[in-house]
């Protein structure tokens, strides 16, 4: 009898767990590159988790290119942010930063490609904050 009682608590907390895994707000983040290069891969990296990695390429006749994909949902709060660029010859990575998104807003990341820097902008009322130094490999 008491396991039997055990067994419905914990598939009661089990369920619990899940609708309120499943009501967590999410926020969109739209993500854009805008690089010189011919073809590359853009890697987002979240809380060290990759949640976001597209290709992206540039007609042969234009100088620069800015490609935007659909967004992204992320949770709302605090969160550390980086990005990495494959390229044919190098791959470029960008400083950490901390970001900070809203529950109530969307945002948009938008990297550029400036020399052997990735660096981000972003458009909208998110907070990010430099933490780190650009670099690439």
């Amino acid at each position: 009898m008491l396991a039997r009682l055990l067994i419905l608590v914990l598939a009661a907390n089990l369920c619990q767990t899940l609708v309120a895994g499943a009501r967590t707000p999410k926020s969109p983040i739209t993500i854009s590159i805008t690089s010189t290069m011919r073809h590359g891969k853009l890697v987002v990296v979240i809380d060290g988790v990759p949640v976001f990695a597209e290709e992206f390429q540039k007609p042969a006749l234009a100088i620069s290119q800015t490609t935007t994909w659909d967004p992204v949902q992320v949770t709302p709060g605090k969160h550390r942010l980086s990005a990495k660029v494959h390229g044919t010859k190098k791959t470029y990575l960008s400083a950490i930063y901390d970001l900070n998104v809203s529950r109530t807003k969307g945002s948009e990341l938008r990297f550029l490609m400036k020399g052997d820097k990735l660096t981000v902008e972003v458009r909208s009322d998110q907070t990010v904050r430099l933490s780190g130094d650009s670099r690439g490999t």
